[in-house]
């Protein structure tokens, strides 16, 4: 018999409003232990603040949050950096801190008093390790400040696997990335979850990388979950329209025949170019 998922986090009912504002408006969803999950939506829709909630950033008016079974709200700082790490959408520019530096202060809920700048072997370890995977080791004496968007955002993935927590929370990571750097985060997030020992959450407008690398996707509308369904039932016009309120050209991939979103032309078949010879 095969054991059942185990549920990691469930939120229920969640409403907020600022200054008047619904923000959201009964959000509700679980996540279970190894599962990859993109939550997508128009901008607006309240995905920010949805994870902002998980990460007890922020506090919802009503509704609850449970992490492993337990209220979010019971929970302390330093248990919940032992549980999420969070990825946001680009560090600032300005930081003077070198690669293994930044890296480093990531270790604070294992320090147990220790100091931010003393790792213990463990923690050494798990540096080195974060270092490799994302392949960044010709940056550790590197400051943040001096390096590319990409580069930067490598070392903050970096220093999210170096808390070694069972889940990662990002919020559109290639976001501000040229065409190369977004591969390149792509498959280093894909090869960070093959082995399933870390539950990932993606907030994304990369509706094809939602389609390509995620089990289930999540699409949000107003402030509320209008469609939660695995990848392939969600990339259906009519779905896509009931989230984004507009029509998406769909085809399907040419080597894995999942659905992707092309662009629309803007002319006319007549008024189009003709190939060159």
């Amino acid at each position: 018999m095969s054991s059942q998922p185990s549920r990691i986090i469930h939120a229920s009912a969640l409403k907020l409003k600022i200054d008047g504002s619904k923000i959201l408006r009964g959000a509700t969803l679980s996540v279970d232990m190894g599962e990859r999950l993109a939550i997508v939506g128009a901008n607006g829709a309240g995905k920010t603040t949805l994870i902002r909630c998980l990460l007890d950033l922020t506090a919802p008016d009503s509704g609850s949050i449970e992490l492993n079974g337990h209220p979010l709200s019971q929970t302390s700082r330093t248990e919940l950096a032992q549980q999420i790490a969070y990825v946001p959408q680009q560090l600032p520019e300005r930081v003077s801190f070198t690669a293994s530096e930044f890296i480093n202060m990531s270790r604070y809920s294992h320090s147990y008093g220790t100091g931010m700048n003393q790792l213990d072997h463990h923690g050494a370890e798990a540096l080195e390790k974060a270092i490799e995977q994302t392949g960044i080791s010709h940056l550790r004496h590197q400051s943040l400040s001096t390096m590319s968007g990409g580069e930067r955002q490598r070392v903050n993935i970096a220093a999210a696997l170096a808390q070694q927590t069972p889940i990662l929370i990002l919020d559109e990571p290639t976001a501000h990335l040229d065409p190369k750097q977004r591969e390149l985060i792509h498959k280093l997030l894909s090869s960070i979850t093959e082995n399933r020992d870390i539950t990932m959450m993606v907030v994304t407008h990369d509706l094809n990388w939602a389609s390509s690398d995620f089990d289930r996707i999540i699409g949000m509308r107003d402030g509320q979950i209008e469609i939660d369904a695995q990848a392939n039932a969600f990339m259906q016009k009519e779905v896509l329209m009931k989230v984004f309120d507009t029509e998406l050209c769909l085809y399907p991939h040419p080597d894995s025949g999942r659905a992707m979103v092309l662009p629309h032309s803007s002319a006319s078949p007549s008024s189009a170019p003709s190939p060159r010879p």
